[in-house]
């Protein structure tokens, strides 16, 4: 059993009337109603994905909208909580419709503006739908990191209600207009690198909410490479050291890099019971090819095979661990169990 526990439906977001929504909320139009997708548009928007999937043998994916799409520093509150909630419903709709295939990561509707209570019963309702996780974006300003850490008390209510829904957090940046930061290229891996090292700072966090969890995405950033200069700094500092959060069972990362050596460097840096598969199948880097495999950059699972892991602990990383960090996706994937195309 394989799943991919970070994949975004990109195209499902990039439907031209999806955009176009998004479009009119912006300009102050104030769109009556959000647009309706038929069965056919969204089963045409997964057809590459689900092609590739069952190409690379993953068997269930753990989707979201496209992190892009977040862009939490634009619009206002009352917008971004509706632009959410549409995504979110194209996730499940896409989800329901490929029943076994996926399982639904939501995003929330937030902005500098809006009080994170209003982000928990948010999260709350789709809890109840069936989400199973959240993308949260830690910066929320579009690439200015201007709001506090996000780890501070004004986030508490959300932090609440995650460990009481038993939901990950996967802490995702999203649109940057700072033009020192591309979002997939800069921004995403500054909130990787930003969101762990908020963690280390915060050591009161995790003894207010010990069940509360996180997925860093893209090998958590710096991790695989800079995880000494970072048990130096927390020393240094007094924060808590990455291996403390690592082995409490709060943090998690995946295996969205992409070649062999960095794949390597993550089983080295990281407790494999920390790691978690991830490919962002067809997301970050559409039909661009690793000229050292001459396969997709983004097929994540040719270096994890390739990586010298033994079966049981690639069997870990592939299932056991996503099991665990994602309780809530066992009714998603459970009709999976007897029809794995994947063997290990």
């Amino acid at each position: 059993m394989i799943v991919d526990s970070h994949q975004h439906f990109v195209r499902l977001a990039k439907h031209r009337d999806i955009e176009r929504f998004r479009e009119s909320q912006l300009a102050g139009e104030a769109p009556d109603s959000p647009p309706e997708l038929s069965d056919a548009d969204i089963g045409q928007s997964l057809q590459t994905v689900l092609g590739l999937m069952t190409k690379r043998g993953i068997d269930t994916a753990f989707a979201s909208p496209r992190a892009k799409a977040m862009a939490t520093h634009d619009g206002a509150a009352e917008q971004n909580e509706i632009w959410a909630d549409l995504n979110n419903s194209l996730v499940l709709r896409a989800c329901m419709l490929n029943r076994g295939k996926f399982a639904p990561v939501g995003m929330l509707g937030q902005h500098g503006s809006a009080p994170s209570d209003r982000i928990a019963r948010q999260m709350e309702r789709w809890a109840r739908a069936g989400f199973i996780a959240f993308n949260f974006d830690p910066d929320g300003s579009g690439g200015r990191w201007s709001n506090p850490p996000f780890t501070a008390r004004q986030n508490y209510p959300v932090f609440e209600a995650a460990q009481a829904l038993d939901v990950p957090l996967v802490l995702h940046g999203s649109e940057s207009i700072n033009p020192n930061f591309p979002h997939t290229a800069v921004q995403y891996l500054v909130a990787d690198i930003a969101g762990f090292v908020q963690l280390m700072m915060a050591k009161q966090l995790f003894r207010e909410f010990p069940r509360l969890r996180f997925v860093i995405p893209h090998g958590g950033g710096a991790l695989p490479c800079q995880i000494g200069r970072w048990r130096a700094i927390a020393k240094f500092n007094d924060w808590s050291a990455p291996d403390e959060i690592l082995g409490s069972g709060n943090v998690f990362v995946d295996t969205c890099v992409y070649n062999g050596l960095n794949m390597k460097m993550l089983f080295d840096a990281v407790p494999l019971d920390n790691i978690l598969f991830g490919s962002e199948c067809d997301g970050a880097f559409p039909g661009i090819v690793n000229p050292e495999t001459g396969d997709h950059a983004d097929n994540t699972r040719s270096y994890v095979d390739e990586s010298g892991l033994s079966s049981a602990d690639r069997r870990q990383i592939y299932f056991g661990n996503a099991a665990r960090v994602y309780p809530r996706a066992s009714r998603w994937i459970e009709s999976q169990g007897s029809k794995s195309n994947s063997s290990l």
